[in-house]
Parts: C-alpha cells; structure tokens; sequence
C-alpha cells in the first residue's frame, strides 16, 4: 500500500456556544487500494471512524453541531453516500443525534462534561502533614459558601497515585481542580489526562509552578498511545491552549538571588545550600543563588551543594545533615535552605559540632510557614502577598464566573534574622 502524508483539513465544529473543533483529519483512502466489491463499505466505516477519533479527541462540551454533508464532503474528498452511510453508523451507535430542521449534533451525554457539575477537588501532597491544611480548610468554606461541594485527594507525591486521583476525576467530572504539582522537576506522565480534564471544561489552578509541559506546550508529555488510558484518548497540540491552566507562583530564582546577595553583603564569599531534588522551586532557588555568586564575580563548588528527594529522604535528617556539615561544608561560611525547617535543624547541628549561628556560620532560608510573618531568628525570605490559598480559590471563583483573570506571581521580600552575620 502506498503511504503518503495525512492532509490537516481547518473545519470547524460549529456550535451555539461558539466552541470550535478545528484541523480535522482527513483518512487515507485510497480506492486503488480496495478492492472493488468492499470500496463504499471501506470508505465509509473509515470516515465513521475518523469522525469517532476525532470527536473524542476533541473533547466536546455541550450541544455541538458537526458540519453538513457537504462541508465533509469537501473535507474528507468523498461522495454524498458516503457522508451519509458514515452518519448513520454513527447514529446508530449513539454517538450523533439527529434534529428535524436544524442538523447534526453530538449525542448529548455521549461524554461526560464538567460544565454541569459543581464539585471542585483539592490535590495535596500529604494531607496529614501538609503546612497550609488550615488554610485548605478555609479555602474549603470560601468554596462551599460559593456553592461548591469540596473533596480533598492525597497524592502522597507519587505520579502514579495522581494518576488514578486523575481517573477517578475524568469518570466524575468535576468543575475546577486546585492541585499542588507532584515532583513538578521532572516529566510528568499525567499531563493528556490534565488535558482531558481541561479539554471537558474544568478549570485547573495549581498552587506553586505548574508542570512545564502544561505551561510551555511542550511535546515531551508522554503523550504516546502506550501511556494513555484506553478510555481516556490524548490530545494533540492544538487542541490545548497556554491559557488554560492557571498558577500561583513564587518568583524562586529571585528569592534565591535575594538571600545569597545578603549573605555577599554580609562578606560572605563562599556559600553552599540544601536544595530540594524533585521540586521546580529547588533548582530554580539554587540558579537564583548561582546568579548572585557569579555577578558578585565570586566562585563557586557543585559539591557545596546538598539535594535530597523526599521519596528517599525526609529531611530534616540528623545524619544527613551532619555528613553535610563535615563534609560539603569545608570552606564555607554560609548556607542557603530550602526551607525554615530544614534550616532549624542545620542550626541545631551546627551548634552541637561548635559552630553557633551566626558567629561561626550563617544560615538562610525561604520561609514555609504562609500564616504570618517568619520568625526572626532565621533569615529569611518570606512572601509578602496574601495566602496563596486564599489567591488561588479566588482566582477558580473568578475564572467559573466567566472573568477574565490571570495567573499570579507572589515576591519574595527579605527579613533578617538572628542566624546571619558577619565573617570573622
């Protein structure tokens, strides 16, 4: 069989509410290919299935008009008869309605559709013992109070657990997600069952970066067939727009930035860091204190340099902390952690190995605790906006009244502390 390439054909979908299904593809038939007696019978099961293919890739919302007999006609370069066996099939298997006087239509229900729905879930990576669950629980009663049943889903930061999280969504469709990223430094697997879910009309708010292949339209998303869900069909790229997704970041490169300049200020020359392996923030925090060294025209050692994954350690860990300190430390004057606690401990080690903060060594940070101000003690950079939580429920709230809104970027501002000080 000869093979040549499939033509992209720009024909819409139209609808009452505007929504459009565009680039339909066209099948490869070719009748010099078929044998005479099965031509028609080919060729108009191979369009009922490319309809089928696309109509589910598309993702329909609502009461969708497909085109008419002759745009598919045109379309698809083949006869009347065809069109028309090929829409019958499709009739009879539930998938088109047919409506006296106005066309065809998607079957109402054929898929199941968020924009009816009033649920919006909340994926955290630990439920238990995550630092925001109080203002979860508030943004639980904003939510609710706006007419809207909650449900909050542990992904314990596994992929593998947000994957069935996200099945169970796409079988009970619901309204909007607020999600917490899992391991957002690395691909994610699960990025054409976001884009099933925004495809069917939920709104998606991310609290912190969203994944890079949702924001940049990346194709490095897995979107293959063998990692797909029989029952949930990927997407191509121009079927997901950059607009779709919102988040609430942190502007962690210049946080990072921010604190090794105060410690640069400070005299110090020679900085190292604990930096979080598997999380967007820790490699953007660490180039943010690399910028600052370099600028400052000051060197710097990959080995100064500690990062972890809470899938093998959980820090604050005592004895990793200690291997660190006598060893990755050597030389330097300065630290700059990924959060307060873990720099807490870093403290209390030091202080044990006669090395108290700040007389011997100083210690940043960026501040985990959103309720308050950061304590004093540490120096740290803490962010100066509203809760996160609180920007991220209005910004879902604003979004379902049909707003135009935006995702947010929150600053870091720098509070010294007591753990930072001069060099000696």
């Amino acid at each position: 069989m000869r093979s040549t390439e499939q033509s992209v054909v720009s024909l819409p979908f139209c609808c009452s509410n505007h929504i459009m299904i565009q680039e339909m593809q066209k099948p490869n038939i070719y009748e010099s290919d078929i044998k005479p007696e099965n031509t028609m019978e080919v060729k108009y099961k191979a369009l009922a299935e490319s309809l089928k293919k696309e109509v589910t890739r598309r993702g329909p919302l609502g009461d969708q008009k497909l085109p008419t007999e002759a745009e598919l006609m045109r379309a698809y370069g083949v006869s009347r008869q065809t069109v028309r066996q090929a829409l019958s099939l499709l009739h009879k298997e539930g998938w088109i309605e047919k409506r006296q006087g106005s066309g065809t239509y998607i079957a109402p229900g054929l898929f199941p559709s968020a924009l009816s729905s009033h649920d919006i879930a909340i994926l955290v990576p630990d439920v238990a013992g995550y630092l925001s669950r109080y203002h979860i629980g508030e943004t639980e009663t904003v939510l609710n109070e706006a007419g809207y049943s909650t449900a909050i889903y542990n992904t314990e930061n596994h992929t593998f657990r947000e994957r069935e999280i996200l099945r169970i969504l796409l079988d009970r469709p619901v309204r909007g997600v607020l999600v917490r990223g899992v391991r957002t430094a690395f691909p994610n697997p699960n990025i054409c069952l976001y884009r099933e879910l925004i495809s069917r009309g939920t709104v998606i708010v991310f609290l912190g970066e969203a994944y890079p292949e949702l924001q940049n339209n990346s194709k490095t998303d897995f979107q293959t067939r063998s990692l797909s869900d029989n029952n949930h069909n990927t997407h191509t790229q121009n079927s997901f727009s950059k607009n779709s997704v919102l988040q609430i970041s942190s502007d962690d490169f210049g946080g990072g930035e921010l604190l090794a300049r105060h410690l640069i200020e400070l005299g110090h020359k020679k900085i190292a860091g604990i930096f979080r392996l598997d999380d967007h923030s820790g490699p953007a925090r660490y180039a943010g204190v690399l910028h600052a060294l370099c600028e400052s025209g000051l060197s710097f050692d990959d080995r100064d340099f500690l990062w972890y994954d809470p899938l093998n350690v959980r820090m604050p860990d005592s004895r990793v902390l200690l291997s660190f300190i006598r060893i990755q430390l050597a030389g330097c004057t300065a630290a700059v952690c990924q959060d307060d606690t873990i720099a807490a401990a870093l403290i209390r080690e030091l202080q044990r190995l006669g090395m108290p903060t700040p007389q011997r060594f100083s210690v940043t940070a960026f501040a985990s605790a959103r309720e308050t101000r950061p304590s004093d003690r540490i120096t740290s950079v803490f962010r100066s906006s509203q809760d996160p939580w609180h920007i991220a429920a209005d910004l879902l709230l604003n979004r379902l009244a049909g707003k135009t809104v935006s995702s947010v970027s929150c600053p870091w501002m720098l509070l010294p502390g007591e753990s930072t000080g001069t060099v000696n």
